[in-house]
């Protein structure tokens, strides 16, 4: 608790200091440019200039530049410019420098601690993170996110988590991500993390193989949607018995969580429902993958509708006769494989020799 009251006080001091140096910014750019604007107008009515050549010799003047071919030739001219612009402008305009330049590396600070207030559209937030989803978690499955040619693989990301105590580091920041240094139970989530404009909300586990986790989840959808939080959230479960709660309470995907393949979280956010497909190849039940030695040497096509004809199930994958495992190859192209993955339904389970009857058929 009191760390936590400890955090809070340093995250109010940024943020009083973040303020006070912007407030201190804008006042001494309006006394600079009534400074400016005084010297102007000083040259046009004691030196006779045009306005151009006045405005001229004021920043040349202000930046120190000091160009010389126009400057003031009259006493009083020349005065105005002591007081004005010597005293005064080039001053003031220092400050004003200053305080710009620690204002962004104040923000940039903010920003790497995940201390900043976002206002983004259309990202995607990640929530609950786990201790065990760090760094290289989300780099592996972001990385692989930004390599797709899907629509969402160029959306700013947010990750909401305590974890990075130093800060979001530097590789993940290069791959268009930022953090929220907040608990998700922070009644200033939602603005922070811009969740009302979000296109897609994670809800992760925050225990991988812990019932209870399950219920975290469901209150936090359930608060979501209460909050009237548009996005698709998509939510992992521990237990495939709450698959169907958590979809009442608001949740468009549910996928189990798996740590050690973030590639598989990342693929339910490129294209939502795919997850199913891919959960299909882990367990045994509904569908499951099978693999059927079989040798032959023919089109993939013919592959694909000997077995969709024979009702034994969807060829996805063959091994070579050299041991290469090739997915999707193009249905025209020549296979020759000793065995083939397939997708059948758990009551429909085949032995390899009619398998390969099924293929060779028409041949």
């Amino acid at each position: 608790m009191f760390i936590q009251i400890k955090q809070m006080q340093k995250i109010i001091q940024a943020s009083l200091l973040s303020h006070s140096i912007k407030a201190q910014l804008v006042r001494l750019s309006f006394v600079l440019i009534i400074i400016l604007v005084s010297h102007i107008i000083c040259m046009m009515w004691l030196e006779n200039m045009p306005l151009m050549d006045a405005v001229w010799v004021t920043m040349t003047t202000a930046t120190t530049v000091g160009y010389g071919d126009i400057s003031a030739k009259t006493t009083e001219g020349r005065l105005a410019t002591i007081f004005l612009m010597y005293v005064g402008g080039i001053a003031v305009l220092a400050q004003v420098a200053a305080l710009y330049f620690e204002l962004r590396r104040e923000k940039k600070e903010l920003m790497i601690k995940g201390e900043w207030r976002w206002n983004m559209q259309n990202h995607i937030v990640f929530l609950n993170c786990p201790d065990e989803a760090g760094e290289e978690y989300f780099y592996q499955g972001i990385t692989q996110l930004r390599m797709s040619s899907e629509g969402m693989a160029e959306a700013a990301i947010i990750i909401v988590t305590q974890n990075f105590k130093d800060g979001l580091p530097d590789r993940l920041r290069k791959l268009n991500v930022v953090h929220v240094n907040k608990s998700v139970s922070d009644p200033e989530l939602f603005e922070v993390a811009d969740l009302k404009d979000a296109g897609t909300i994670i809800v992760m586990s925050p225990k991988q193989l812990d019932p209870i986790s399950d219920s975290i989840n469901f209150e936090l959808v359930d608060r979501l949607r209460e909050e009237g939080i548009k996005a698709r959230i998509i939510v992992e479960t521990v237990r495939d018995e709450n698959r169907q709660r958590l979809k009442k309470a608001g949740a468009d995907n549910v996928l189990r969580p798996i740590r050690s393949y973030p590639e598989l979280l990342m693929r339910a956010i490129l294209a939502p429902g795919s997850e199913q497909i891919i959960e299909a190849l882990f367990d045994s039940f509904g569908e499951e993958c099978i693999r059927y030695d079989v040798k032959a040497n023919v089109q993939w096509l013919q592959v694909i509708q000997s077995l969709a004809i024979s009702d034994i199930g969807l060829p996805i994958a063959y091994e070579s006769t050299e041991g290469k495992i090739v997915t999707n190859p193009p249905p025209k192209e020549s296979v020759d494989m000793k065995a083939v993955f397939v997708i059948v339904r758990e009551d429909n389970l085949k032995q390899d020799s009619e398998v390969e009857k099924a293929i060779l058929a028409n041949v």
